[in-house]
């Protein structure tokens, strides 16, 4: 077991390398957003920011970091049917290749954000902000607020919503077929929680001071789901069809 997991990072570090150029110009795009949404464009701004989360959720998740995110990995996912089976004598191996680097994106996209914001943010709170008077404000830097959350427990929030989205946009290419499809129905998944449960505020603004280890706890057991129900799918695939591609 050990090898075998050895060996699926080894694979998917290779898929990683394979595609880099797609990957950092989707990151680059990503960054170069971030860094606009906190200047004013002309008489429209993005919004006011306080905290790193503030700062990184200046463009909603939804239309923003998700879409981006599906990009990203759809990018990696463009792998020959030839080079899998190869790899792999299972099925059952090539889903969890699937999931692995699902998570993998996951978190190197989460450590990306945090990176690319972090350094916007101490640029404006500790270079701007006290060396010029109420300059600050051309970067829609609010000084004060009575936000305490934490930004690590945000982050690790942002992971997981970000890694069983992406597994949702894998399990719906395993069983839809198209990835047109699948990329819409995820981000029609993410536009409606904002007009039923808000699901997504509610992680990002409230579970910390609610229930956090039951949420985490929660989170993990649904991760597990699609990445079992991942592997069922692709132990059903015929991967010599052309049809059946990753």
């Amino acid at each position: 077991m050990k090898m075998f997991s050895r060996q699926n990072v080894f694979f998917v570090w290779q898929d990683l390398l394979l595609h880099r150029t797609v990957i950092k110009m989707i990151l680059g795009v990503m960054a170069l957003l971030m860094v606009v949404g906190i200047l004013p464009l002309g008489m429209v701004v993005v919004g006011k920011w306080h905290s790193l989360k503030d700062f990184i959720l200046l463009y909603r998740y939804e239309f923003f970091h998700l879409p981006a995110f599906l990009f990203l990995l759809g990018s990696a996912l463009q792998t020959n049917a030839w080079v899998v089976l190869r790899r792999y004598r299972t099925r059952r191996q090539i889903g969890l290749h699937k999931a692995l680097l699902v998570v993998v994106l996951a978190g190197g996209v989460s450590l990306w954000v945090a990176a690319v914001g972090g350094l916007c943010t101490m640029f404006v709170k500790y270079v701007i902000y006290p060396n010029m008077p109420n300059a600050h404000a051309a970067f829609l830097y609010v000084p004060h607020s009575g936000d305490k959350s934490s930004f690590l427990y945000f982050l690790v929030m942002y992971f997981f919503v970000t890694a069983i989205y992406g597994l949702l946009f894998v399990a719906f290419i395993d069983f839809g077929g198209n990835r047109f499809f699948a990329f819409a129905a995820v981000i029609i998944l993410a536009v409606l929680d904002m007009f039923t449960v808000h699901m997504l505020p509610y992680l990002f603004y409230i579970s910390e001071q609610t229930a956090p280890v039951w949420t985490i706890l929660v989170l993990i057991a649904m991760m597990l789901v699609l990445v079992y129900t991942i592997c069922l799918s692709s132990s059903q695939k015929n991967y010599y069809v052309q049809d059946d591609l990753l």
